[in-house]
């Protein structure tokens, strides 16, 4: 297996992650793909979600127990469960043997849904400021049923870059509206991704092939 490059966004964020537990398993919930978009998307939720198998696997490993990656790009969208409570703590990126994995993860009670898509360009929701990841395909994460405590919460980095894998830049757009946007910079053509919520804690889970892998 590769190297996993794991990337953590605040020293507080790991402080506030180990008082709310271990980084273990849950429920996953899987995605329902719809048509493809070119856009920055109106975040809009889809109503039907399907269960996936249990897993005490940790979100940052892979697992045999999470959802088949479809074989083509569309868009695909799932609906928060819960309370929109999810107050977000921390991203990682971590590469495995055929893809890499982004994790968002939150405090809070709810189970956070997801419109994700690849987009045109690199949008800022809200501000319509445009970001520039310096990479073939842009991926649009939006997590939702989640909120902004203040504007001092979070003062950590917005740019991430991974040292190896397919997905190579990373950029926190904050969270608007009770959205939370990630956009991710694909070294390549758009690839097939797989997305995915755990719980205990709450999770946002996208699995990006990388085609690059041996």
């Amino acid at each position: 297996m590769r190297r996993a490059t794991t990337v953590l966004l605040s020293t507080a964020a790991v402080a506030l992650l180990a008082a709310c537990g271990t980084d273990g398993g849950g429920d996953p919930i899987s995605a329902t793909a719809t048509s493809k978009t070119t856009t920055s998307p109106e975040p809009t939720l889809d109503t039907s979600t399907t269960d996936a198998p249990t897993t005490d696997t940790p979100a940052d490993d892979p697992t045999t127990d999470t959802p088949s990656f479809p074989e083509n790009t569309a868009r695909q969208t799932a609906e928060n469960v819960g309370d929109w409570d999810l107050v977000f703590t921390d991203i990682r990126v971590a590469e495995h043997e055929s893809f890499d994995r982004i994790v968002l993860e939150f405090t809070g009670t709810g189970i956070p849904g997801w419109v994700v898509n690849y987009v045109d360009e690199a949008v800022l929701d809200g501000s319509g400021i445009v970001v520039r990841l310096g990479r073939d395909a842009i991926l649009d994460i939006y997590a939702t049923g989640t909120t902004w405590p203040g504007p001092d919460y979070y003062s950590g980095p917005r740019r991430l870059e991974a040292e190896n894998g397919g997905v190579t830049d990373i950029h926190f757009g904050g969270t608007f509206e009770g959205y939370t946007q990630v956009l991710a910079g694909i070294d390549g053509d758009p690839v097939p991704f797989r997305v995915f919520a755990l719980t205990d804690p709450s999770r946002l889970v996208v699995d990006v092939v990388d085609e690059s892998a041996d």
